[in-house]
């Protein structure tokens, strides 16, 4: 029996150090079935790709809560504490209920082992959250995949619609050595008759996703070519564009969350709940998009959190993100000097990541977190030819010795990994900014 919210923590860090990770559906269909297929009780939306599955959530969301909707979400990772992966509207899961649905899982998951069937942390954790939202019943559920698409643990759901926001080189022992072979992975979401929409542009990663739309007699509407960003600005603060479908011009809409591949992930989110308003039940206003855009935010991402001192969290965890990342900073500010914190994940290209970023910084800071797929400072010093390098296992160090030698125009950023951000963010907002 779990009594408490640090019970049920230990119990998936637990199993995170036991199991790791196992891909496959087959462990979770016999769990689901043995509790009645809770995933299978509300409509819901799935959202794979390399990067802004997160984003294109949050702003989904927040359409469909400014029209009245109850929706409940499933993300990951979380950046403070795991509730934040399970959420209804704005509220995380409340400790009780997180460990009253894992009290309730846990004979089922002790049966399911003595079966043979070990399931991970991500899926016990999937688990709970679908157990959460047939308990609450709320209008529709936004559930991004963990990792990849096919063999993730959501992939058991039946969605509406589907999102693919991106294909990039990432994971690539595990997804393959390909945008085709990645694409194939995150394109296993698609299910018969559904809608599909895209973000992807690259030819060799929308031909996959084409393939098994049409074996899946699902529509696929692909930014560019159904649907359109046009008058794109970006004054103080947001981004102002429009969006094209078909006839029709949704002018003037406006959000907060910065950069070209924001304005890209906003107008997925506009055309799904454009489709869930003709193709499905859903009546969703312009005015409703155009609100739940502007009012639509996500910690940890280019997550302004002080401009005096200039600190800016963003959790770029890979080359198409990174690049996303110094794009919006040259927009936004071409003339400071950029002092970076940064770690990143073994499994990614971080030797790319860091010759990327050295066009850019000032001076860049290596750290680590005890983590068993984070790299070592030392081993990302290694890799940096920057003049001005530093190397700090401690990361509170390193934010404290760049803050002390930055000027006024100058800024931190801290960017590599979102389990990083997830590690440090407390720290910078509640030791250091408020206390400023």
């Amino acid at each position: 029996m779990i009594q408490d919210y640090q019970q049920a923590e230990k119990f998936l860090a637990d199993r995170t150090a036991k199991l790791g990770m196992d891909f496959g559906l087959e462990r979770m269909e016999r769990v689901l079935r043995k509790l009645g297929n809770p995933e299978r009780s509300i409509p819901c939306i799935h959202i794979a790709g390399s990067n802004g599955k997160g984003s294109t959530l949050t702003f989904l969301k927040h359409i469909l809560v400014a029209e009245g909707y109850r929706v409940g979400t499933f993300t990951s990772p979380y950046l403070e504490k795991l509730n934040e992966q399970i959420m209804i509207d704005e509220e995380m899961i409340s400790d009780n209920k997180l460990v009253e649905c894992l009290n309730y899982l846990l004979p089922v998951l002790n049966e399911a082992e003595q079966e043979g069937d070990y399931l991970t942390a991500f899926e016990v954790t999937t688990i709970l959250a679908f157990l959460h939202f047939k308990n609450e019943q709320p209008d529709i559920l936004i559930i991004e995949t963990g990792l990849g698409g096919r063999l993730d643990s959501t992939n058991v759901i039946e969605p509406l619609l589907e999102i693919i926001t991106s294909i990039s080189l990432e994971h690539t022992n595990i997804l393959g050595n390909s945008l085709s072979k990645i694409a194939t992975e995150k394109a296993g979401i698609i299910k018969n008759g559904t809608s599909v929409v895209t973000g992807v542009k690259d030819e060799e990663a929308l031909e996959p996703l084409a393939k098994q739309a049409e074996k899946m007699n699902a529509a696929l509407y692909t930014l560019g070519k159904e649907f359109k960003i046009l008058n794109r600005s970006h004054p103080e603060n947001q981004e102002v564009f429009t969006v094209k479908w078909r006839e029709y011009l949704l002018e003037n809409l406006h959000i907060s969350m910065l950069g070209s591949h924001q304005v890209e992930n906003a107008a997925l989110a506009v055309i799904s709940s454009i489709l869930l308003s003709e193709t499905y039940r859903f009546s969703i206003r312009e005015e409703s998009i155009s609100k739940g855009l502007a009012s639509a935010r996500w910690k940890g991402r280019f997550e302004i959190v002080s401009n005096q001192p200039l600190i800016i969290l963003d959790g770029a965890h890979n080359v198409s993100g990174i690049n996303s990342l110094l794009s919006t900073i040259d927009d936004r500010y071409p003339n400071c000097d950029i002092h970076i914190l940064f770690a990143a994940l073994k499994d990614k290209d971080y030797t790319k990541m860091i010759q990327m970023i050295e066009q850019k910084a000032a001076s860049i800071t290596f750290t680590e977190i005890p983590l068993e797929r984070m790299n070592e400072a030392e081993e990302l010093f290694k890799h940096s030819r920057h003049p001005h390098k530093d190397v700090k296992k401690d990361w509170v160090e390193g934010i404290n010795e760049i803050l002390a030698k930055m000027k006024d125009r100058d800024m931190l950023l801290v960017t590599g990994s979102l389990y990083f951000l997830a590690s440090i963010r407390p720290y910078i907002v509640n030791e250091i900014i408020r206390k400023s």
